[in-house]
C-alpha cells in the first residue's frame, strides 16, 4: 500500500496520550509500543533503519504511523536531500521530526507528516518559535522540555496545529497537567509512562 493510501492525519495519529520515543529498537515492551497511536524513532544508524522498518511492517506495529527524527540518525543528512531520500527509500516512514522548520513545506510535498521541534529555553525562544510555526506550517509542534510548556501554555493556545510535549516528563501527574494545559500528546522514552495508553 502506498504512503498516501495508508496516510494518517496528525490528529488520528495523536489519538492516545503518550507517543513512545524509541532509540533502541522496538523489541523492548512491544505491546506497550503497539498500544500507542503513533511511534517516534530517534537515534541509531542509517544502516540499521531497513531492518527496524521491516519489523514495524509486521504485527503488532503494522498499522501504526512511524515518524523518524531525521536530525538524530547517524549517516543521514538532515537537509532537503536527506528528506527526499527518506521519502523515496522508506515507504514505512509516515513522517519526520526535526528542528529544521524550513523542511516542513517539502515534507508535505513528499506526503510526509512533519513535526517541528522547538526548545523553550526562554521568552525569546517562545516568540521566535511562534514565528517559525506560522512561517513553516508543520503538521504539529513538539515543545521541549515538556515541563516548560506548563509555564507558557497560553502562548500556544490558539495555534492551528496540535502541540506535543517532550522531555523531563517523569510522572502521570505531569502528563495529566500537560494535557489539561492544552497539549494533545506527550512524547517520551520513559517506558513506565507508555502504560498510560492502555
Amino acid at each position: 500500500m502506498s504512503r498516501i493510501g495508508q496516510k494518517h492525519t496528525i490528529l488520528t495519529a495523536l489519538a492516545k496520550p503518550i507517543i513512545p520515543y524509541c532509540t533502541e529498537g522496538v523489541e523492548n515492551q512491544p505491546n506497550l509500543i503497539a498500544a500507542a497511536s503513533m511511534l517516534m524513532i530517534g537515534g541509531g544508524e542509517l544502516a540499521e533503519l531497513p531492518a527496524l522498518l521491516a519489523r514495524l511492517s509486521k504485527p503488532p506495529f503494522e498499522r501504526m504511523p512511524v515518524l523518524l527524527h531525521i536530525d538524530l540518525v547517524n549517516g543521514l543528512s538532515n537537509d532537503e536531500s536527506g528528506l527526499r531520500y527518506v521519502a523515496t527509500a522508506f515507504e514505512r516512514i509516515d513522517g519526520v521530526v526535526t528542528v529544521r522548520h524550513h523542511l516542513a513545506p517539502l515534507a508535505k510535498k513528499l506526503n510526509l507528516m512533519c513535526v517541528v521541534r522547538l526548545f523553550l529555553q526562554d521568552g525569546r525562544a517562545v516568540e521566535r518559535g511562534l514565528g517559525v510555526i506560522d512561517k513553516s506550517r508543520p503538521d504539529a509542534v513538539e515543545l521541549l522540555p515538556g515541563v516548560a510548556f506548563l509555564q507558557v501554555a497560553e502562548r500556544f493556545a490558539n495555534l492551528p496545529i496540535p502541540c506535543i510535549a517532550g522531555g523531563l516528563i517523569r510522572s502521570k501527574e505531569t502528563v495529566d497537567s500537560i494535557h489539561a494545559a492544552g497539549c494533545k500528546a506527550v512524547s517520551t522514552s520513559n517506558v513506565k509512562l507508555w502504560e498510560l495508553n492502555q
